[in-house]
């Protein structure tokens, strides 16, 4: 086969992984606390026997876009936002997992939870409690909770936890808004919660949907190529097997 169709080859394979991050992105457009993520490519060069160099197309990872999502008003009192590098700890069946997603809400036994029913935690690693009788519930930028007791009096009712890591780059995605990582989390330096507030996806839709049709032109486009190639292949090969038989 021609090197040509090689490297035309490895471009279409790293276009389609490009396509499926995009997709993914655009589902994930209304995903509170989404981070989109992009593809990193590179050429890597290949000897083709003739002392001769041949550029290959790969994508060596994923990477998320790490620009903050635009904030939307709540006005709810358990939806926090964090502005800054921070994420809210979570515990799981599976462990203690990370989220910017802070659509949070009660349970019945008064344990802060995600949607999902999974606790909350505060800086300590522990569940978040309130009382039933709790009212007027406050939540500072550094997630100290107070709220109002029947009898008038403030009362704190812990810290919501608020994490920073060395890079979060490493931190693995399980879900479109999980993480999980092997850093030590670290109390924020330069993190801030915001009460009555959602983080919304980071996502342009009109950019990915225009990335979308560039690819989608691009692998037209490379498909034809591979095609033409193709085809000139068979061509060669059907006139040198006439010759050969005449």
């Amino acid at each position: 086969m021609d090197s040509s169709i090689y490297i035309t080859l490895s471009r279409q394979m790293a276009m389609f992984r490009d396509m499926e991050a995009t997709a993914n992105n655009i589902a994930n457009v209304n995903t509170t606390g989404y981070n989109a993520e992009k593809m990193m490519f590179t050429d890597y060069l290949v000897n083709d026997g003739n002392r001769h160099k041949m550029a290959y197309v790969q994508d060596i990872s994923t990477y998320r876009d790490l620009q903050e999502g635009p904030l939307q008003v709540t006005s709810n009192a358990f939806d926090l936002a964090i502005s800054g590098p921070g994420y809210f700890a979570v515990a799981t069946p599976l462990g203690t997992r990370y989220t910017k997603a802070g659509n949070f809400t009660l349970r019945d036994d008064g344990a802060l939870v995600t949607m999902q029913g999974n606790n909350v935690l505060d800086q300590g690693g522990q569940p978040i409690f309130f009382e039933i009788t709790d009212s007027d519930v406050k939540i500072g930028e550094n997630g100290i909770i107070t709220t109002r007791s029947p009898q008038g009096t403030t009362v704190e009712r812990g810290q919501v936890g608020m994490f920073e890591f060395a890079d979060e780059q490493k931190m693995e995605r399980l879900s479109g808004q999980m993480f999980k990582t092997d850093q030590p989390a670290l109390d924020p330096v330069h993190a801030r919660m915001l009460q009555g507030a959602l983080e919304k996806s980071n996502v342009s839709p009109i950019k990915e949907l225009v990335r979308t049709t560039e690819l989608s032109r691009s692998t037209n486009s490379t498909a034809k190529f591979i095609e033409v190639m193709y085809d000139l292949q068979r061509k060669t090969s059907n006139s040198y097997a006439r010759k050969s038989q005449g």
